[in-house]
């Protein structure tokens, strides 16, 4: 029998096993809201600890992962059949499978991530003509030289963010409308109670370190658009509008949506 990949990842780093985890299990049900037979080939060939990571994770929490993969896919959906040769960046990669869902044939994908991410991220992926990895943070410039984006490009930033503080986020966003006018960015975030409950009932029951932490928490949308007068907001986009999930869920879900608890906005950097 084939070794398993072993790991060696940092505290946020590790993060990253948890929705990928969550897309594997739902994917094995017999009725999934979201196939996703790459996410399962990589869960089966890693060594790690799953068992004591996912123990105490809670139903919605999972739910929240599924539906959140799926706002993604279905908003790439839309930019593709616009622009077929349309580019996107995956921001904060990690092992993310979005492009094995979603690949049309014809766009251009980059996925960037921590240069540990990307060494165990090689592992699984590789590089092709439309696909490429990039070992970087996403704070350094550098990696904006290597995108090569001639018509529509969509940055994507899932489970990313509020792992930093929010002028960190700003910088960024600030830096991102001046390399790329017209650029869009389409990014998950918690509300300051959303932070809380998420670090009590996701990274502590997983048994993750203080240095896995969520940091920021957006009060309102408002907020992000007086970073830079550049920024446009397209959509908020919630997660539990779903007859698939179930009523207990679903409701609770309901509650998370109707506060902003957690849901994804979708920019658009203007034109210069």
């Amino acid at each position: 029998m084939q070794d398993k990949v072993v790991v060696d990842l940092g505290a946020v780093q590790k993060t990253l096993f948890l929705p990928l985890w969550g897309r594997a299990m739902e994917t094995r049900r017999k009725d999934p809201m979201l196939e996703d037979p790459a996410a399962v080939r990589v869960i089966e060939s890693v060594d790690f600890d799953f068992p004591t990571i996912t123990q105490n994770i809670t139903e919605i929490s999972q739910i929240a992962w599924i539906m959140r993969s799926i706002r993604v896919d279905t908003v790439i959906a839309k930019v593709i059949a616009e622009d077929p040769r349309a580019t996107i960046v995956n921001i904060g990669c990690g092992l993310d499978t979005t492009f094995d869902r979603v690949d049309n044939g014809q766009l251009t994908w980059y996925d960037l991530d921590l240069p540990d991410v990307i060494v165990l991220r090689r592992k699984f992926f590789e590089d092709s003509d439309r696909r490429r990895m990039i070992a970087s943070s996403f704070l350094e410039e550098s990696w904006m030289d290597a995108i090569a984006a001639d018509g529509r490009v969509l940055f994507i930033a899932a489970g990313v963010f509020y792992y930093f503080e929010e002028e960190i986020i700003s910088g960024f966003m600030k830096r991102l409308a001046d390399r790329y006018p017209g650029g869009e960015l389409l990014f998950d975030v918690c509300s300051p109670t959303g932070v809380r409950t998420a670090n009590q009932m996701v990274i502590k029951r997983a048994g993750m370190d203080e240095g896995a932490l969520m940091v920021w928490g957006l009060k309102h949308t408002d907020d992000i658009l007086a970073w830079d007068d550049r920024i446009r907001l397209l959509d908020t986009i919630t997660y539990f509008e779903d007859k698939r999930i179930g009523l207990k869920n679903r409701l609770m879900g309901y509650v998370s949506d109707l506060l902003r608890i957690q849901y994804m906005i979708h920019l658009r950097i203007a034109d210069e």
